[in-house]
């Protein structure tokens, strides 16, 4: 049996928890609402992964990754924990680019009551939800997604298009410190990583957003102009960069949930986003409700 191991602690349990409690909340409205029984609801997780973490050990890595707690016992990842929700979703969809893991999660849907709703896809996410957006049918359909990932591997067109159907609440990872690695402080990024930026933000706006330019005259030839670039933002601006694209895709978006390692360090933003314009309004207070109490 194969399990998903996670460098994480404290931060990963808030995450999981804050989107279990929306889940429940969600499936909770369709259920108890008449108007709300008339759609069809999913939830589906993008980088589904096997089900299952492991806490890990403390071993010869804990110098080297302070903020991985490690265990002996499994705890419930997102999978599990969305199949345990009651009332339950009329359909389960888990994207998982491994095969090996995608075997994993054929064994828990086999053991599920849910087995019939669920659908399991070996394929990359971004191809995937690409996919699936443009099958959705927005007129009987609504969805919760989860993005995610193991790093910045969200395109921005992925999440331009799930805003688009105007049928999805969108819990989305923002991988701050993945991309705060790649902004360097005294020059512009390498272009590889420029690429990789473009495309999680879906602009290259990006750079004039975040470098600041000044031109000065050598004091060794006063006729040689030289150009200094420098990192000009913190987390504070990257995440409002962000918290501005998100809005011109979705209706709403709620505060952040910052998700910080062992020893203070931000590793990521944890960002609600609501697609539907009827329902956009209820879901920003739930999810900011739940956000605040695990802030």
């Amino acid at each position: 049996m194969t399990s998903q191991q996670e460098f994480g602690g404290f931060w990963t349990e808030q995450k999981l928890d804050v989107i279990g409690k929306y889940l429940k909340a969600y499936t909770t409205i369709f259920n108890r609402n008449l108007r709300g029984r008339y759609y069809s609801i999913s939830y589906v997780d993008a980088f589904a992964g096997t089900g299952s973490i492991q806490k890990r050990r403390s071993g010869r890595f804990k110098s080297l990754l302070p903020e991985a707690e490690f265990e002996e016992e499994f705890r419930k990842g997102s999978v599990l924990r969305a199949l345990e929700v009651e009332p339950p979703f009329d359909k389960y969809v888990f994207i998982e680019k491994s095969a090996a893991k995608c075997k994993e999660l054929q064994t828990i849907a086999n053991r599920s009551r849910h087995q019939e709703r669920i659908r399991i896809v070996n394929d990359d996410a971004n191809t995937a939800l690409m996919q699936w957006c443009a099958k959705l049918d927005a007129r009987r359909q609504r969805a919760v997604v989860l993005l995610d990932p193991f790093g910045a591997s969200v395109r921005w067109e992925v999440i331009a298009a799930l805003g688009r159907t105007r049928s999805v609440d969108l819990w989305v990872l923002f991988p701050y410190s993945a991309i705060n690695r790649m902004l360097v402080r005294n020059r512009r990024p390498p272009k590889a990583w420029a690429k990789k930026l473009t495309a999680v933000f879906g602009t290259d706006d990006w750079e004039d957003a975040f470098y600041s330019t000044s031109r000065f005259r050598s004091l060794l030839n006063f006729n040689e102009e030289i150009e200094r670039v420098q990192k000009s933002v913190g987390h504070r601006e990257i995440t409002d960069f962000f918290v501005t694209r998100l809005r011109q895709e979705f209706e709403a978006v709620s505060t952040p949930l910052p998700l910080h390692n062992s020893n203070g360090a931000l590793l990521f933003m944890l960002f609600f986003a609501a697609g539907n314009q009827a329902s956009a309004k209820t879901g920003l207070k739930i999810a900011n409700d739940i956000v605040k109490k695990r802030s």
